[in-house]
């Protein structure tokens, strides 16, 4: 049996920017939409004028942007104070999401829309391309494909623009959809698990994370990228790669697409139980999908779907009934259960849950590797853990999963506790402000 796990709870609470039409549940709002707009107007206000005091360099320009900060600031923190009056403003999920969904002002950019075009991270040179539909509004969040192409023929990785028109070109996608198509290091092989025992290896895995991060970084932050709706688009030779990708960082997807899927019973798929997978089942693949979608559904059932390809490889003809399937597929940033069973030891987080300290994975048995489920349960103000080889784990908690104006029950393996935490402000803008989530 696994000992009880010391538990460190963060007094905060992190806010998902879900559009308030994804709030159906929830408690009537303290404050009126009128209310809401005027606090939500005051935070647009503060957020732009702190991306330009952050943006200034000279100090007169550091001086005159950093005094329009501050009275933005403290005209949202009156307002904050003044409606707060109606009770605790940090406790009412229905106005959190109204003030603070899509909170970025982005300014519309000057080139050519309906253009596959180029950029890079100047910061470490990494390289991509990207696609922005006629149809973007900078103040609109947009659905957005995070493109990792498949391998090519003569070998290396397909140039972006011939694999976006092998795909895309004139989708309903290509319409509606911001696609960001990574460029992905030569002669790597994403797809073999990492042997962290060897030299390099783990330097080698996070070059990869890079790849795929690090462009998407620059697209994520200058354009509207809608958070609830980011799907990753697996090619031929790095699916498996991106399967992997995706147990490290589930929170950040709502769905992911396999097109050459692979089995590989070394990885460890719990932390998906919140992500749907769609996968594409050709004659040639056809024992490794039924074998990986067997594994999907035993962690999360609801969430599989198995295509038959019906042309060819990268399959365009099945353009609608991805292009449907994601249409159906919202992230969820704050599910009641959550599952985090690592691959890495230092990727070991999903949505709320954190791992601190837990035993190295290679050096674990294999019923003792590093693996946590929470459930909370809001109706009975109690959250559950399950808990193996972890030391210390933290729970960043909001009032979608506990009510945190009252005492709260958490029970690791079998054993209770009473706990009770204060919302905090700071926190949350903190995680916004960081995230841009």
């Amino acid at each position: 049996m696994p000992r009880p796990v010391p538990i460190a709870l963060a007094s905060c609470l992190f806010l998902a920017c879900a559009a308030p039409v994804f709030a159906q549940n929830d408690p009537a709002p303290l404050l009126t939409p009128a209310e809401q707009a005027t606090l939500r107007g005051k935070l647009l206000k503060f957020l732009a004028a702190d991306e330009e005091y952050v943006a200034a360099e000279a100090a007169k320009d550091r001086e005159k942007t950093g005094k329009a900060r501050l009275k933005a600031k403290d005209d949202f923190d009156d307002d904050w104070e003044r409606f707060g009056k109606k009770g605790d403003l940090l406790g009412s999920m229905p106005d959190l999401r109204a003030v603070f969904y899509n909170c970025f002002t982005l300014k519309r950019p000057s080139y050519t829309f309906g253009q596959l075009r180029k950029g890079v991270n100047k910061e470490d040179g990494v390289e991509f391309s990207f696609w922005l539909p006629k149809s973007y509004r900078p103040e609109v969040p947009m659905p957005t494909l995070l493109v990792l192409p498949g391998s090519a023929a003569a070998g290396g990785w397909t140039k972006a623009a011939d694999y976006f028109e092998s795909l895309w070109d004139r989708s309903a996608a290509s319409n509606a959809a911001i696609i960001h198509i990574c460029n992905l290091p030569d002669g790597a092989d994403l797809d073999t698990a990492p042997d962290y025992g060897k030299d390099g290896a783990d330097a080698e895995e996070i070059r990869r994370i890079a790849a795929v991060f690090s462009g998407f970084a620059l697209t994520s932050n200058e354009l509207n990228v809608d958070r609830s709706r980011v799907f990753l688009d697996c090619g031929k030779g790095n699916s498996l790669f991106g399967l992997r990708f995706v147990t490290l960082f589930p929170d950040r997807f709502a769905g992911v697409i396999l097109r050459d899927p692979r089995n590989a019973d070394e990885l460890r798929l719990g932390s998906l139980a919140n992500v749907p997978v769609l996968l594409f089942k050709t004659n040639d693949n056809a024992g490794q999908v039924d074998a990986l979608s067997k594994r999907l559904r035993e962690v999360n059932p609801e969430g599989v779907m198995v295509v038959d390809a019906g042309d060819a490889y990268p399959y365009k003809g099945s353009n609608p009934v991805v292009e449907e399937w994601m249409g159906k597929q919202v992230r969820k940033m704050s599910p009641l259960r959550v599952v985090v069973e690592p691959n890495h030891d230092r990727f070991n987080r999903a949505y709320w849950v954190d791992i601190d300290v837990a035993a190295p994975l290679a050096t674990s048995l294999a019923d003792g590797k590093p693996r946590l489920e929470v459930t909370a349960d809001r109706a009975a103000n109690r959250i559950d853990v399950k808990a193996v080889g972890v030391e210390i784990f933290f729970l960043n908690l909001n009032d979608d999963l506990v009510d945190l104006g009252k005492e709260f029950t958490v029970v690791v393996n079998g054993k209770a506790t009473t706990e009770k935490r204060t919302r905090s402000f700071s926190r949350l803008q903190e995680g916004l402000l960081q995230r841009r989530d």
